[in-house]
């Protein structure tokens, strides 16, 4: 697309942050002040609020929040964090990753180094974020721009909290890390750092404008390594670029097509790959991503329109590097979801991969019937409800009703095993979001739900809500999925034959699952 088009995107774009009441500063301390009256309730996301697309700061919003341009979502002392385009980088928490909270802005002054790079900026609004955490420092990385002008640049700030209620929270600025002059083939926006395996820190930005750059930064101070330290092309005609590793690659991940203009936005996510974090990064027919290349990742569905700005979810409460521990996520915001009036909306998806190593877009559950079948067995999940045989008919006596016949007498409750699939109710499941991430799993046939029992074992009752029959689904990058109970945090098991129980997780095919239509 032409770069006439994306201005022209971006001055919608401007009218919609003035919309939404982005051009308002709210202090951190503002946003954390105690407040003498009762703890504010979820309110959903589709309730019409009293101004912009979200409740105020410190209102809790069940569902994805209206946002654009979310940096990775990090997970650090129990709370999910993200920052994203606003007066100083507004971010948002939350304890599941599904109720979100406003929390403010990180800072609320651009310094004036940094401003100084980018004159036309109204020295308050920050585009893009993207965060990492290295050796216990969150690096906090942000673009400084104007509509309309390509002087711009990255900065970074540093912090080693999240929680603007915790003692140690304070955000400290770390200065300029690239620019452009607005004259260059160059645009110094849309930044997304990585901290690779081998310990090095890296920082791809740039936009429609001129090329994707790459620099190299020092772990210790978030700088780069040197001021006029080596600057790597790595993507053409993109922009919102993000680097992550898996299994020996490196993948750039970047947006092609139209931002900003709401249903009309013709945001795609395009992919590439290389063994070196340099590149030169290749999509799936080797084509370059100088050259404009990129294999299609994410492109607009169902009532979601213009995905963009990927990120995949760093858990360091997990683990020092964010990994998850199994299943993958990643983070997203769309454009226009049509299902929310045509918001701009964040969304958390499962990060699949397919057998070629090539990443996959996974999408949530949604309520909806399915079939649960044992990676082990291959058989479904059903209820079981164990009954006497049929007494064996004696010579001379009458035979039996087709109403006796087809009621034999229950031996004892129902039971949860695996059978093979012979398409009946009670091998058909709904399931549904209970809340908090969680999931209640119920027989389509009964309306009986999965619950724990016990240590170890499982049975089936009505619903009635409570932690034991609340289970979390998590899909690994293979597509089974992960079945923990809320109450115990054990996962769903086969055991044997035909036997369920549960118990502690272990990755094969006994402890996963495969969720699909019946």
């Amino acid at each position: 697309m032409t770069e006439v088009r994306r201005l022209a995107g971006i001055a919608i774009a401007a009218a919609w942050m003035a919309a939404q009441g982005l051009a308002q500063t709210t202090t951190p301390a503002a946003a954390t002040a105690p407040s003498a009256q009762a703890a504010p309730q979820p309110v959903a996301a589709g309730t019409a609020p009293r101004r912009g697309f979200g409740p105020a700061i410190g209102v809790p919003v069940l569902g994805m929040p209206g946002v654009h341009d979310p940096s990775t979502v990090v997970r650090f002392h129990g709370k999910y964090y993200f920052y994203t385009t606003g007066r100083g980088a507004s971010f948002l928490s939350s304890p599941d990753g599904e109720t979100w909270t406003r929390e403010g802005s990180a800072f609320e002054k651009i310094p004036d180094e940094v401003h100084a790079l980018s004159p036309k900026n109204d020295g308050a609004g920050v585009w893009a974020p993207d965060i990492v955490r290295v050796d216990g420092k969150f690096y906090l990385y942000y673009a400084v721009s104007a509509w309309m002008s390509f002087q711009s640049a990255v900065a970074m700030m540093s912090n080693t909290v999240l929680d603007p209620k915790d003692p140690a929270y304070k955000w400290v600025d770390g200065g300029v890390v690239a620019s452009s002059d607005g004259v260059e083939d160059l645009n110094a926006i849309d930044p997304g750092v990585i901290h690779a395996p081998d310990g090095t820190l890296w920082l791809c930005y740039g936009s429609y404008h001129g090329t994707i750059d790459l620099v190299q930064l020092d772990p210790k101070t978030g700088q780069r390594i040197a001021l006029k330290s080596p600057v790597t092309i790595i993507a053409n005609q993109s922009e919102a670029s993000d680097i992550i590793w898996h299994d020996g690659y490196y993948y750039l991940f970047v947006n092609h097509g139209s931002c900003c203009k709401g249903k009309d936005s013709e945001y795609n996510i395009r992919v590439g790959r290389a063994k070196a974090i340099t590149g030169p990064y290749l999509d799936k027919h080797g084509d370059p991503m100088t050259n404009g290349a990129g294999s299609l990742f994410l492109a607009a569905h169902d009532h979601r329109i213009g995905p963009g700005h990927f990120g995949r979810v760093l858990d360091y409460d997990a683990s020092p590097d964010g990994s998850e521990g199994g299943p993958e996520r990643f983070s997203i915001h769309y454009e226009a979801d049509m299902a929310r009036d045509g918001r701009s909306v964040l969304d958390i998806r499962p990060l699949l991969w397919s057998t070629d190593g090539w990443p996959v877009a996974g999408d949530n559950l949604t309520s909806g019937v399915y079939q649960i079948l044992s990676r082990q067995t291959e058989n479904t999940l059903e209820e079981h409800t164990p009954t006497a045989p049929s007494p064996a008919a004696t010579a001379g006596s009458a035979p039996a009703t087709p109403a006796v016949a087809m009621a034999p007498a229950p031996l004892g409750p129902p039971m949860l095993r695996v059978a093979r699939y012979l398409a009946l109710d009670n091998q058909k499941w709904t399931i549904a979001p209970a809340g908090g991430g969680f999931y209640k799993v119920v027989d389509a046939g009964t309306g009986d739900a999965i619950e724990v029992a016990g240590a170890g074992t499982v049975a089936l009752a009505p619903y009635n809500g409570t932690d034991g029959q609340m289970w979390r689904l998590d899909e690994f990058t293979d597509g089974g999925y992960r079945i923990q109970n809320k109450q115990t945090g054990q996962d769903l098991m086969a055991t044997g034959a035909s036997g369920v129980a549960t118990g502690a997780f272990v990755r094969d095919d006994q402890d996963l699952w495969t969720i699909t239509t019946p």
